[in-house]
């Protein structure tokens, strides 16, 4: 009995640290609205694909009441931080979520 009890427990921690990925997500959104998960699933996509296109263009992309994505940028830059040896380092492009008030306060 102890160690299922143990086991049960260490189950409860575990499942705290795993990620929900675009099948699961999918799942979820599909039995809340009853929509085929299929289709789900295809709309998740597009909203992936339609947030980077719209990020790559130069826009934020606002969603009221959760938060906003944004596109960062580092310049190039000399140097390397882990030998010292000066070398370019490329710019780069971060995306970026900033959640809003109300949506940190959804989750608290």
């Amino acid at each position: 009995m102890r160690k299922l009890l143990s086991f049960i427990l260490l189950l409860s921690f575990c499942s705290a640290s795993f990620a929900i990925g675009d099948r699961g997500l999918a799942k979820l959104i599909s039995e809340d609205t009853g929509i085929d998960e299929e289709q789900v699933f295809i709309v998740l996509k597009s909203f992936k694909h339609q947030v980077s296109t719209q990020l790559k263009d130069g826009r934020t992309i606002r969603m009221q009441g959760f938060g906003k994505f944004e596109l960062e940028s580092t310049p190039a830059r000399p140097g390397n931080p882990n030998t010292g040896e000066m070398r370019p380092i490329p710019a780069k492009n971060y995306l970026r979520f900033r959640p809003s008030k109300a949506g940190n306060q959804s989750v608290n």
